[in-house]
Order: structure tokens, then sequence, then C-alpha cells
């Protein structure tokens, strides 16, 4: 469970003082709970803006709430997909995007449409992010759709997988097999098909080719979190040097 502070105990942690708590819980970089007259603070949440992980003022729109750099990583994300064309989107460890996906094809437009198939894809996903942790490289989709995947670390953790595809590999009849029984109520199966020829089709012996892309992209992500990471604790040190006694 999840240890509950005081205003003062946020206070010591923090090294600010009472007037910039408020500030804090005012402009929504701190969370709290009033009970009566006092305010209560998760630790988590206290360490979390401590350590740099939670944005202020337009966090809503720049961050996701692990205090993820979007907005950066998405630009990355879009420039990748424009120059390779394949599609692309980091994913959490749940499956979850964290990112917008990129250059997406009309057959996964249409089956994000659909919550019985928009929970299956989330599903795959969720395979994917483990299936990674064993050291897998390469997926394929309840759809027959195929993923190059690549694990993103911040401070050593993996916080998501960056997923590029989905492609169709040539040549291979489990994808169709597999594509056969996927419906969609509001669309038409000669429709559906038509979109499924629309996602991007590449030999199993370039794979390589892509893998090198997918890491390329994934090192970019982690050197923006490194120096976000490196920033917040730049200015949590001149917070120190600045605090009156």
């Amino acid at each position: 469970m999840d240890d509950i502070l005081t205003a003062r105990q946020a206070q010591e942690i923090l090294k600010v003082d009472r007037i910039t708590i408020y500030r804090m819980i005012n402009d929504g970089r701190l969370k709290g709970n009033k009970i009566g007259q006092q305010w209560r603070f998760s630790r988590s949440d206290v360490e979390d803006l401590l350590n740099g992980l939670k944005l202020s003022d337009d966090s809503a729109q720049i961050a996701d709430d692990r205090g993820l750099p979007v907005h950066c990583l998405q630009a990355i994300q879009d420039l990748f997909s424009a120059v390779s064309e394949f599609p692309a989107v980091l994913v959490n460890l749940q499956g979850e995007p964290i990112t917008n996906s990129s250059e997406v094809c009309q057959f996964c437009q249409f089956v994000s449409t659909d919550p019985v198939a928009s929970e299956k894809c989330q599903a795959s996903r969720r395979g994917f992010a483990e299936e990674a942790a064993h050291g897998s490289r390469h997926f394929v989709c309840h759809a027959g759709l195929h993923y190059a995947g690549v694990p993103v670390k911040q401070s050593e953790k993996i916080i998501g997988l960056l997923l590029v595809g989905g492609y169709r590999r040539q040549g291979n009849n489990e994808e169709n097999n597999r594509f056969n029984r996927v419906t969609l109520s509001h669309i038409p199966q000669e429709q559906l098909q038509a979109a499924y020829q629309t996602a991007p089709e590449f030999p199993a012996e370039q794979e390589n080719k892509l893998d090198s892309w997918a890491a390329a992209t994934a090192q970019a992500f982690e050197s923006i979190l490194q120096e976000r990471s490196a920033f917040a604790r730049r200015l949590k040190k001149i917070a120190d040097l600045t605090q009156i006694p």
C-alpha cells in the first residue's frame, strides 16, 4: 500500500516551503486529498515529482499518466513512419498505446472502430510485451499482421514496446488463415479484404533491416528520456542550492 504523507513530510522530501506546496497543488503538479483542514499526499506522487516524472500546466496534453514526454516521442515516431512508410506505435506493458499510431493502414483503422476487434488488438500487443521480455523481437497479431518490436527503457526499466508494423510477410499463408477469422459487424468482408491488402508487404529476408530501424528509433526515445531525467536532476540540485535555511 502506498504511504500517505502530510504536507510537512512532502515539504521535507521536495525541499520546498509550504506556500510552494500549495502552488504545486493549484497548478496540478502535485495531487492531494484534503481531509478536514489537512492535506494528504501519496508518497509515490511526491517522489515522482521529485524525480521529474510529473509535468505542470499543460501536462495532460504533453505527457501520459507516468509523465513521459509523449509529444517528443510522437514527433520522432511520426518522422520514422514518414521516412520508412511503416506504421509504428509505442505501447505500454499492458498493450495500451502511449503514442498515437503513425501511418496506420486502412485495415487497422477499420479494426480500431470495432470494440471486440480492438480488445483483441490490445490482447495481442500485451502478448507481444510479454514475449519481448523473454527476448522475442518478431510478433504476429490475431489478424495475421507481422510486427517488429523493441523494448524502450527509462532508467534501466522497460516502460514500453515500440512496435513497427503490421505488415504482410510475402508468401505467408498463416496470416491469411488468421485474417479469415476476423469479422467486423459494420464492414462488409469484401471491403475488409481490400483494406487488408493496403497493409505493407515485406519479405522475411529483409526483416533484419526493419529490426535495425526500430532499434534506432527506440534508442532515440531512450535518449530523450535520459536527457529529461538528467535535466530534472540538475533542477533538483539548483533547488537544493537556493533553499533558504
